[in-house]
């Protein structure tokens, strides 16, 4: 079966579908943390809330299929460059490398437009691809 890189524009409008779930996900984080210190919660703890949470909600959901909620929307998946779904240690390594060259800024997605395959830099220093979903053929 032949597979097709995601276009960079899809790729940015998942990241906007994503990006509703993280502003959830950090207010979920700050209600937990106050609520664990019964009260105004200390920076330290509510950050550490929100990075748990956050980059555990990337880390599951390339765990389990190779998608965000936001990738489910725009029909694309994060295989690594074999073809396979990530393994819990290849989606950890993507997210390190993510937060790393602040690919959360979506400055970064805009190497995709630098390479032929659409692959931006942490795709390659992570050694994954975000390609398009095949569409499901309906039999008759």
């Amino acid at each position: 079966m032949k597979v097709y890189s995601a276009p960079i524009w899809k790729r940015l409008l998942a990241c906007v579908y994503d990006a509703l779930i993280v502003i959830a996900l950090v207010l979920i984080a700050g209600l937990v943390s106050s609520v664990l210190a019964k009260g105004e919660a200390p920076a330290w703890l509510t950050q550490t809330l929100i990075t748990t949470i956050v980059s555990g909600y990337f880390w599951w959901s390339w765990c389990k299929g190779g998608k965000t909620a936001g990738m489910r929307a725009w029909r694309i998946q994060v295989i690594d460059v074999h073809g396979e779904l990530l393994t819990p240690s290849a989606a950890f390594k993507r997210l390190i490398i993510c937060i790393l060259t602040l690919a959360p800024t979506g400055l970064m997605l805009m190497t995709g437009w630098c390479s032929p395959t659409n692959q931006t830099f942490y795709d390659w220093l992570s050694k994954t691809r975000v390609i398009v979903e095949p569409k499901v053929s309906e039999s008759t």
